[in-house]
């Protein structure tokens, strides 16, 4: 049905109503004469007829043959002979057959035509394509021929000592301007007793017990003298190291802070900044080059002081023949404890690339997680923060104007406007006091929060109870205990030293708990599900995958697909928990603007029916 039979359809149903509303008075008169003519027994056919007869009898002889045609059923055709009925039904199929042929052949002709269209356009865009392929090349070969020639320039420049661009230009000029003749001098004589020192010195009967944390002066193969600190064993291995890496040493000195790797590695790596160096060791490593250079590319093209700082003591373990896995272990603070153990796994198993990816994979979904979560929470607390101040703005600066008015008009004031001017003069009086309680109560919280431990498990356990934050939080903690149990199990990482990761990587006491219980139940031979069977904390669909897993042999797949189930649930109700809360929160805000703005307004329609 087209648009404007839709359109028109109410005005034909209106029109047929008008018309039966028209023929109704008829209709009512037909039947008051039918009834009359019922009850005296008149026929007024026959009256008719008869009247007529009287007038012109051959008159009524054609009527009465022209009603009988039209009232006679017309006869029906005598069969005819079954062969002609066969031979016409042939004749008739054959026609349709050929139709149908027709047909055929005309849509073919259209497909056919379709096809060499589609064809000739194809190749138009192909040849197309391929000129704009060839243009591209053309400006790219100019662009690298320009690039080479300059860069080639610039090499010859570099080789004869002389500066490339203005900034190199600048650096120069400030150097020279800044050029110490005598601090030179001191520093070439320091390095003249330094080599002097460590020419025939034993390395072994020089190395403490425990690194120690030197500081260095030399100058780096840029000619620029360079200031830093290295952990080490000894002197003597800071030396090494640095003119292996063609630095010209200065000075070495022991840093007054003597403790162990506090130094560099309290520093922690934000996960985004470790997936990006994750992704980049694995490609290096990929390519064929050895794992130290590679992390020297690493600590050499960041830009960040404290990571390059954390990556370059990396480099330094690995020149001195430690694993990657004991050069991180030894910045714990740095790097997360599941990555070390995922990193010594594959050390044994030769798969250190392929466990990069993966821990490239897991980190991804993990930062994943945290920003749906971060979105889902952003909206309702700028509403709110937005609701708070604009409350706040009325009740302190547009109630008290009208409360003057009040008091010049002398009306009386309802009760809902003396509890919103009450209010108002409380804020205005203690708002200072208010928000320093405020600051307060939430610097205790987080104290509270974050040192003692009952404290706050009570805290997560009432959050986990609400109604739709608490399964919020319960399949965020299942889907990163899940996803990384099943790493573990995936990577051959023992069943205990899996549950002493497990234990590290949550914040939850009552997941910690579990974790807790599951070692015990170890040590006391009783399976890992043991723990989890009924469970508040940990859904029932969860535990009959783990039962299913550890009856199957099947752990790691199981908790895979566990992990995999409750990150979409997570998603699932993070969006509808973002879908409902808008229009509640807008609600919310109306009301109470629009409560205090009636209770400003309703005075106003007394002082005015006064009048």
């Amino acid at each position: 049905m087209s648009l404007v039979k839709v359109i028109l359809l109410p005005f034909v149903f209106i029109y047929k109503g008008f018309i039966f509303v028209l023929l109704i008075p008829y209709y009512f008169v037909l039947g008051i004469v039918k009834v009359f003519e019922y009850l005296t027994g008149r026929d007024s056919k026959k009256e008719t007829s008869s009247i007529s007869e009287l007038k012109n009898a051959q008159e009524i002889k054609v009527v009465k043959n022209v009603r009988s045609a039209y009232d006679k059923p017309i006869t029906p055709l005598k069969e005819t002979d079954p062969a002609k009925i066969k031979e016409y039904k042939e004749i008739k199929t054959l026609k349709q057959q050929k139709e149908f042929e027709r047909l055929v052949k005309k849509a073919r002709e259209e497909e056919e035509k379709r096809i060499r269209e589609q064809e000739k356009l194809r190749l138009e865009r192909e040849k197309k394509e391929a000129e704009r392929r060839k243009r591209e090349l053309e400006i790219k070969k100019k662009e690298d021929e320009i690039e080479s020639k300059r860069q080639a320039k610039e090499d010859a420049l570099r080789k004869n000592g002389k500066p490339v661009n203005i900034y190199e230009k600048i650096n120069e000029f400030f150097k020279k301007l800044t050029f110490n003749k005598k601090e030179a001098l001191e520093l070439e004589a320091k390095k003249a007793v330094l080599d002097e020192q460590f020419k025939n010195i034993d390395k072994n009967s020089s190395r403490f017990e425990n690194p120690l944390l030197f500081n260095y002066v030399a100058k780096n193969i840029n000619g620029e003298i360079e200031k830093g600190s290295i952990e080490a064993l000894s002197r003597v291995d800071v030396h090494s190291f640095l003119l292996a890496e063609g630095y010209e040493v200065y000075e070495i000195t022991a840093a007054k802070t003597t403790g162990t790797f506090n130094f560099i590695g309290s520093y922690k790596l934000k996960k985004s900044r470790l997936i990006f160096y994750l992704s980049q060791l694995s490609a290096y490593l990929k390519s064929g080059i050895a794992l130290a250079p590679a992390v020297k590319i690493l600590y050499e093209q960041t830009k960040n002081v404290k990571e390059k700082k954390v990556w370059r003591a990396v480099y330094y373990d690995l020149s001195m023949g430690d694993v990657l896995s004991l050069a991180l272990e030894k910045r714990k603070d740095s790097f997360p404890k599941l990555l070390i153990n995922m990193i010594k796994t594959a050390e044994m198993t030769g798969n250190l690339p392929e466990t990069l990816d993966d821990m490239v994979d897991y980190y991804t979904e993990s930062e994943s997680t945290k920003r749906q979560m971060k979105s889902a929470m952003m909206y309702p607390a700028v509403v709110s923060i937005f609701a708070v101040v604009v409350v706040t703005f009325i009740l302190m600066w547009v109630v008290p104007q009208f409360v003057d008015i009040y008091a010049d008009l002398g009306s009386d004031i309802p009760a809902i406007t003396k509890f919103v001017i009450k209010i108002s003069d409380f804020l205005k009086n203690y708002l200072i006091y208010i928000l320093l309680g405020i600051v307060i109560m939430l610097l205790i919280y987080l104290y509270l929060f974050k040192n003692i431990k009952m404290f706050r498990r009570t805290m997560q356990e009432f959050f986990m109870h609400l109604p739709v934050f608490g399964k919020i939080i319960i399949y965020n903690e299942v889907t990163i205990f899940t996803k990384t149990f099943a790493n573990l199990i995936n990577h051959n990482v023992f069943i205990t030293d899996s549950i002493e990761v497990l234990s590290k990587i949550t914040e939850n006491e009552v997941y910690k708990k579990l974790i807790f219980n599951t070692a015990k139940n170890l040590t006391k031979g009783d399976t890992i599900s043991m723990a989890f069977k009924d469970h508040w904390a940990f859904p029932n669909i969860a535990y009959q995958m783990l039962l299913t897993g550890e009856k199957t042999g099947r752990l790691g797949p199981m908790m895979e697909r566990v992990s995999e189930y409750y990150q979409e649930q997570h998603r699932t109700i993070i969006n509808q928990m973002k879908t409902l809360i808008e229009p509640v929160l807008i609600v919310t805000l109306a009301l109470i603007v629009g409560g205090i703005l009636l209770a400003v307004i309703i005075p106003m329609y007394g002082v005015y029916n006064a009048f």
